[in-house]
Order: C-alpha cells, then sequence, then structure tokens
C-alpha cells in the first residue's frame, strides 16, 4: 500500500488546524500559503475530512477549519482511510472476489497479518503524538512527511 499526496497533504492539514485554529477557524487560504498546497487540491483533501467527522466548518467572513475532535482522539488510521480508502496491503484483504483461491491461500494469511500490523501501527498513533514530534522540529509551518 501506497500513501498518495491525498493522504499526506490530509494529514499536513491537520496539523496545520490544529496549530492555528486557537486564534479562530483557519481558512482554505492559509493553510494552503503555509503548506505550498493549491487551493483546488485542498478542497479535495478537506471535504473527506468534514464528511467524516474530523473537522469542522465555520462559514462566514471570520469562517474556515476547526478540529471536530481534540488531536489526542484522531487517529493515523482515520485519517488514511478516510482519504485513501480501506487499509489492504493486497486487493483480496478487502475484496474476497478477486482471488478464486481464498480459503486455501496461505500466503493470504500472511498479508492478513502484515495489513492487520500495519492497521494497528497507524490506530496506535495520534494527531497530538505528530504535533508533539512536531514541537521538536525546527519547521513548525512546514511539515516535512
Amino acid at each position: 500500500m501506497r500513501i498518495s499526496t491525498k493522504g499526506r497533504y490530509g494529514l499536513r492539514t491537520l496539523m496545520d488546524i490544529a496549530l492555528h485554529q486557537a486564534k479562530g477557524p483557519v481558512t482554505l487560504n492559509d493553510i494552503a500559503d503555509r503548506q505550498k498546497i493549491s487551493v483546488k487540491y485542498l478542497w479535495q483533501v478537506i471535504n473527506p475530512l468534514k464528511t467524516s467527522g474530523l473537522l469542522s466548518v465555520t462559514r462566514g467572513a471570520k469562517g474556515g477549519y476547526v478540529l471536530a475532535r481534540r488531536p489526542e482522539e484522531i487517529t493515523m488510521l482515520e485519517v488514511v482511510t478516510n482519504l485513501e480508502g480501506p487499509m489492504s496491503i493486497v486487493e483480496c484483504i478487502t475484496n474476497e472476489e478477486s482471488c478464486d483461491r481464498l480459503n486455501t491461500c496461505i500466503a493470504r494469511t500472511v498479508w492478513m497479518e502484515v495489513n492487520h500490523a500495519v492497521e494497528k501501527a497507524l490506530g496506535g498513533i495520534t494527531l497530538a503524538e505528530v504535533l508533539r514530534r512536531c514541537s521538536t522540529s525546527s519547521e513548525v509551518d512546514n511539515y516535512v512527511i
């Protein structure tokens, strides 16, 4: 499995909002400027995060985005699956119809174990932990992930 730019930019967007929302809702233009991501592409990232309940939106002149939950309650697994879809290092894990050897394939048990380990690892890392790591970095507004 490979995390696309959508997943990587989603994490950067959430980090940016978490770091700047104390001053009020964070605008897409501000995120785009700080992160060097086009506003047009940010729309594709923001919408699934909003739909999944990770972000709240405030409309109007002083509108923008804030986290809908505390950073300690948002896991990397949620971020990745909301932006990239279900975790699956091989197709047969999430699409049983993709293989006619499903019930006899020993290799699938290995892939399922690896997939579970990745899910567990991502589920164990919260946005708060990512922000803690960011606070020790010299580049607070430009996250390299």
